[in-house]
């Protein structure tokens, strides 16, 4: 795993004390790696990186922090988040101390219908 677990995950010792349950679409979301334009773009499987609805590349920063597609489904985890810190966050607040609203934001990525 590399860059983008990291910055979910810190440290693996904070992975380790933590009780997640992983499907295809969280793996996808704490690699980059899956049905992701920019993961698919980098293998030559389609032509282009960019989102269908704008104008930066299709990454997990993107679909966190800024998808149009997402607007609605990233809403309750940014009230979530809100509640005890800043919107936008650091990647690992989601996933350490909202981790109930990131999975439900994550899982309502229709990872096969991105664009």
């Amino acid at each position: 795993m590399g860059n983008t677990t990291k910055e979910y995950f810190p440290t693996v010792t904070e992975r380790l004390n933590m009780k997640i349950s992983t499907n295809q679409h969280l793996t996808t979301m704490l690699t980059g790696h899956g049905n992701i334009k920019s993961h698919l773009h980098g293998f030559k499987i389609i032509t282009s990186p960019v989102c269908p609805r704008g104008k930066n590349d299709q990454t997990t920063d993107q679909l966190l922090y800024e998808c149009e597609l997402l607007k609605t489904q990233r809403n309750g985890l940014r009230i979530a988040v809100s509640k005890s810190g800043d919107w936008p966050t650091s990647k690992n607040t989601p996933i350490s101390r909202h981790y109930k609203s990131f999975k439900i934001f994550v899982n309502s990525i229709p990872f096969d219908n991105l664009g």
